[in-house]
């Protein structure tokens, strides 16, 4: 009778747990549930600790916070009664889940700090590896650096000891990402890039091609374009093969902006063109893409595309009811002015026509009225880059950049005197 109440109970923990990794934590629960009722009947301390701790889990997914406190508060009394010690480490670390759901991070960073010191040696170094990254997890919300660092690298030291490459290289990345928040650019890159050899050898594509993404956004946050585009090209390379759709997407949304950074427009309309094609929603992040392209377009003076996707985006930010809206309209009457104006009521005497029309890919015209209209959304620091572009090319066809220059000068007191007032 007891084998088989046992087979029972083996066999719903077993279908319990495959829902619990498939994500359908009601049926998990179920399952769970109907365990606890057998472990009682058994009653073996270690089965109904074992129990508890799994249905705990599981309404912590379910956010049914208090009842899974009571469940890991159970546990942990049964398995400090028996002296169970792995027991109670892992009935501390679900207190810490609990704790950590409830936005109580000091509480948290405590129950895991306890869940580590209770951890037998005996036990596997890969679990108590875990729970020093989730402390590590717990102290980077707390912006505590030092404490956050510790526990990472013992994370990163018990991976390495034991063979493990792929919690290795996801240590790497939770210590590059430490670093990038304390603006440890170099430190940020060296983790990254390390991680990166790790998930090729272990030929782990998607996690590479995520890592090379981040690693993209590391050095696009500090102004190295070059680096940032190759790194940026592996991921969307990468992605194609082997993620999804709208993984796919965005990484080409963000080798747009890079290639646009590097004045590559014909690129970057490529790549956001690309980005929307394998965007499914119909949402902010389509409209934003949509006002990507439409400012392409407008650099180009391709006007009637301009407008075109203007209007898509204006379409979908007014159905969400976004602030953004002002800026299409702004974009709208700007286009609407050319098109009224003819090229020779342009206050631009000393240029002709053919080298006005179009300069190194796109026009001074365009250029003007993409910086007028930054500047009017007080986006001064896009403005100034845009006048300083149409101060170059003016010089360049050696017409009088006088007025550009005040522009300039213009908005770079505008931009100071922004910085100093934050």
């Amino acid at each position: 009778m007891h084998d088989r109440e046992l087979a029972v109970w083996r066999t719903l923990m077993e279908d319990g747990t495959q829902c619990l990794g498939e994500e359908q934590y009601h049926k998990a629960e179920n399952y769970f549930s109907q365990g606890l009722l057998k472990a009682y009947k058994l009653t073996v301390p270690e089965i109904v600790a074992f129990t508890l701790r799994l249905l705990a889990t599981v309404r912590v997914r379910l956010g049914n916070l208090e009842f899974a406190e009571d469940g890991f508060q159970e546990a942990l009394r049964i398995c400090q009664e028996i002296q169970n010690a792995k027991g109670m480490a892992e009935a501390w670390a679900g207190l810490a889940s609990v704790s950590v759901k409830k936005g109580m991070i000091r509480e948290a960073a405590k129950k895991y700090e306890q869940a580590i010191a209770v951890y037998p040696c005996s036990s596997p170094p890969l679990r108590l590896g875990m729970l020093y990254a989730d402390l590590g997890q717990v102290y980077a919300t707390l912006e505590d650096w030092t404490r956050a660092n510790r526990a990472y690298t013992q994370a990163h030291e018990i991976c390495r000891d034991n063979g493990f490459p792929k919690g290795e290289a996801e240590l790497d990345i939770l210590l590059g990402e430490l670093c990038f928040r304390q603006k440890k650019r170099i430190e940020a890159s060296n983790y990254l890039k390390h991680a990166c050899q790790i998930f090729a050898q272990i030929e782990d594509m998607i996690a590479l091609s995520n890592t090379f993404q981040y690693l993209a956004l590391v050095y696009f946050e500090h102004k190295q374009m070059r680096l940032a585009f190759e790194c940026q090209q592996r991921a969307v390379a990468l992605c194609l093969k082997f993620d999804t759709r709208s993984v796919f997407s965005e990484s080409c949304y963000f080798l747009s902006k890079i290639e646009q950074f590097l004045e590559n427009y014909e690129e970057a309309r490529y790549y956001v063109e690309l980005s929307i094609r394998f965007y499914s929603e119909r949402d902010l992040d389509l409209a934003l893409r949509y006002q990507s392209l439409a400012g392409l377009f407008f650099l180009s003076m391709d006007l009637a595309k301009a407008e075109l996707y203007y209007l898509k985006a204006l379409g979908l930010f007014e159905a969400i009811n976004d602030v953004r809206s002002s800026e299409i309209y702004e974009a709208l009457a700007s286009i609407k002015e050319i098109r009224e104006r003819k090229v020779e009521q342009v206050n631009f005497p000393d240029i002709s026509e053919a080298k006005f029309q179009l300069y190194g890919g796109f026009t001074l015209e365009a250029l003007i009225r993409l910086a007028e209209l930054y500047e009017k959304q007080q986006n001064f620091r896009d403005a100034l880059e845009c006048y300083w572009k149409a101060l170059a090319m003016g010089r360049d066809v050696e017409m009088t950049t006088d007025w550009i220059e005040t522009r300039v000068q213009r908005v770079s007191k505008r931009l100071r005197r922004k910085k100093l007032t934050r």
